[in-house]
């Protein structure tokens, strides 16, 4: 077994565990609709979760070329893994301990909440991307940091500035820039 699908497979159980949290609130919003009080910000940004998650899980595509791992990659990654674990479950609501469907004071309760773990998590991803690109000349992570401009700076903005055109705004800067993300960088895996 190479050491990049020994890696993936235990990152891969991690994401998996975090998408679940996100899909899992979301079939108990459909199946308890009628009760729920809609909020376009927090849909946005599980919405936009979502696709985080989803590309950062491809992004890993590019280390199939290392050769060996250090523990310290290892380490990093996982700590990127985590914390991206830890978004999942903090944007999706958990109706079964108190959470009301009331999506429009769980925005407004939790929001920083999550928003801060989203830019804790950019920060580490950021992080991590130069990481790829110095150590083990994954060039594409290097210029991924581009992309992760936008996206700080909306999780920035909806984390400080409690306009609701803001809050509609920032999340979909992050589900439009993960939309392109793949488009730019993986429109075909080889």
């Amino acid at each position: 077994m190479h050491p990049f699908d020994f890696i993936l497979l235990f990152l891969s159980f991690i994401y998996a565990v975090a998408l679940t949290h996100i899909l899992f609130a979301a079939t108990r919003m459909i199946r308890h609709r009628r009760q729920l009080v809609f909020s376009w910000p927090h849909a946005l940004w599980m919405a936009g979760i979502f696709l985080l998650l989803s590309a950062n899980w491809l992004s890993l595509w590019d280390l199939r070329t290392v050769a060996r791992f250090d523990l310290e990659v290892i380490a990093s990654n996982f700590v990127l893994v985590i914390a991206q674990y830890f978004l999942a479950a903090l944007v999706s609501p958990d109706f079964e301990d108190g959470d009301g469907y009331d999506l429009q004071a769980f925005h407004g309760r939790e929001r920083r909440t999550y928003l801060g773990a989203y830019i804790a998590m950019m920060i580490v991803g950021v992080g991590l991307n130069f990481e790829g690109a110095l150590r083990y000349g994954l060039t594409s992570w290097g210029w991924q940091n581009l992309i992760a401009i936008p996206m700080l700076a909306a999780g920035l903005a909806a984390f400080f500035v409690d306009r609701r055109w803001v809050q509609i705004a920032a999340p979909l800067v992050l589900g439009g820039t993960m939309i392109a993300y793949p488009i730019l960088f993986y429109p075909v895996l080889k």
